[in-house]
């Protein structure tokens, strides 16, 4: 199952955005940028289009996968695709080079700690990241990575001064050799590195310390202009509201939706089943009810994280115009228990007998 959902979340570079620029949504189509589509991280993503909330708004979405080195943000700022899902660094690092760019939409609420982390070899003597102290440390990207790296480190009262970082790239075979060697004492990155690293018969330890939820993964990407003159990005986001509630509250059907898309993730069902519930909760609304919220003072303790800490950012971004939270209440105008009745008649229509039980 890992080695099948790591083959899903590094997907190919980008071809369904094509050579063109896209129409804003004007014509009911809209492409949509993701590093993980059709897969148990983006399941929220599926059921909007297989439960046909995305029809009910109006919306044909066309995805767009991407590489891990491709800026999704600049591909919705040069209109090869209308909204992006992209993380916290991105966006704020984008939301610095131009005006052009919101988020709308935040999407893990729930919390970073199961996406995000910091792992040493599961036989390594480092217990704690008090222990990296004038240690080398591998980062995944020089950014997201680093910043999370210093919060880390400031858990433990130290800065990222006390260690030694190394850029070594998304983890793979040859990232496990080195982590396994002690050329890198710890790495950070996330969930998809260190499924790599278990592909690569590398068992990871995370020593994350607990408290950095007020740090915020990622979310959406639109065009301002897009936002402002149309209701489509709400729509979207509406539609992809409902398809989180859809598989929050009723898991079976988020897990026959999930196999539908990639049954090769489903080798293993019960750690596919896991790991499911695990990005479930990383979903879950602050106040349990209302999706997508921003919340200004998480995205200002990332900022000052890039800014302040891990030199990232040259100068601060200004959130009050980057963070568009002024439609949450329209994207979460929709009715819940008209959503769970969809839900509901799907499941009847679509549970094979080879998909065998569910929870």
């Amino acid at each position: 199952m890992r080695r099948a959902l790591t083959a899903a979340l590094t997907a190919v570079a980008l071809t369904a955005c094509g050579a063109g620029t896209t129409s804003g949504g004007a014509d009911g189509t809209l492409t949509l940028a993701t590093p993980a589509p059709n897969s148990l991280f983006t399941f929220n993503e599926v059921l909007a289009d297989r439960l046909g909330f995305f029809a009910d708004e109006g919306l044909r979405v066309k995805i767009a996968p991407v590489a891990d080195n491709v800026p999704i943000a600049g591909l919705v700022q040069g209109r090869k695709a209308d909204i992006g899902l992209v993380a916290a660094s991105d966006a704020l690092t984008a939301g610095l080079r131009t005006p052009d760019l919101r988020v709308p939409y935040d999407e893990r609420t729930g919390g970073n700690g199961f996406l995000v982390g910091l792992v040493v070899p599961e036989r390594s003597a480092v217990r704690t990241v008090a222990d990296l102290k004038g240690r080398n440390i591998g980062l995944a990207s020089p950014d997201q990575d680093r910043a999370y790296l210093t919060a880390a480190l400031k858990k433990a009262g130290l800065s990222i001064g006390d260690v030694e970082t190394t850029t070594v790239g998304p983890g793979s075979a040859a990232v496990a050799r080195t982590l396994e060697s002690g050329r890198i004492a710890a790495y950070a990155g996330t969930l998809t590195d260190f499924s790599a690293f278990d592909d690569a018969g590398l068992p990871v330890r995370d020593i994350t310390p607990s408290g950095l939820e007020e740090l915020p993964v990622g979310g959406y990407v639109v065009r301002a202009r897009t936002l402002e003159n149309s209701d489509v990005p709400v729509r979207f986001f509406r539609a992809l509201a409902r398809g989180t509630y859809a598989g929050l509250q009723r898991p079976k059907v988020a897990e026959a939706a999930a196999r539908q898309a990639a049954p090769e993730e489903w080798a293993e069902p019960e750690k596919a089943r896991g790991l499911l519930a695990a990005l479930s909760r990383t979903l879950t609304p602050y106040d349990g009810r209302t999706f997508g919220e921003i919340r200004p003072a998480r995205w200002s303790n990332a900022q000052n994280l890039l800014l302040l800490e891990s030199d990232v950012l040259d100068e601060p971004v200004d959130l009050t115009a980057f963070l568009a939270t002024n439609v949450l209440q329209q994207i979460n105008a929709f009715d819940r228990a008209a959503t769970l009745a969809r839900a509901d008649a799907w499941l009847t229509e679509n549970t094979p007998a080879q998909q065998g039980s569910t929870p």
